[in-house]
């Protein structure tokens, strides 16, 4: 099976994640605003998504995807932080 084209836009997923990490990283008030049930959606898709990858064998995709869904992990986890602390 040819995965060319998946394997080209998982690099640009990869590349997109790396930089929302750089940001988040830099500023954290960029954190702000993310709809919790849009987050856990997305985070939901992207593990699926990942879970295929490991059933297919496709090892390259699996790793270009794990910096997007880093980020979405610690967005969501810093919305649940401050639902937790009332801060919403």
């Amino acid at each position: 099976m040819d995965t060319f084209l998946l394997d080209a836009g998982n690099v640009f997923i990869f590349i997109s994640g790396f930089l929302m990490l750089k940001t988040a990283y830099k500023d954290r008030n960029v954190l702000r605003g993310y709809n919790l049930n849009g987050t856990l959606l997305i985070t939901m898709g992207l593990s699926l998504m990942l879970g295929y990858f490991v059933q297919q064998g496709f090892w390259l995709s699996f790793f270009l995807t794990l910096p997007n869904y880093s980020y979405w992990v610690i967005v969501a986890a810093s919305i649940l932080s401050k639902r937790g602390t009332g801060s919403v």
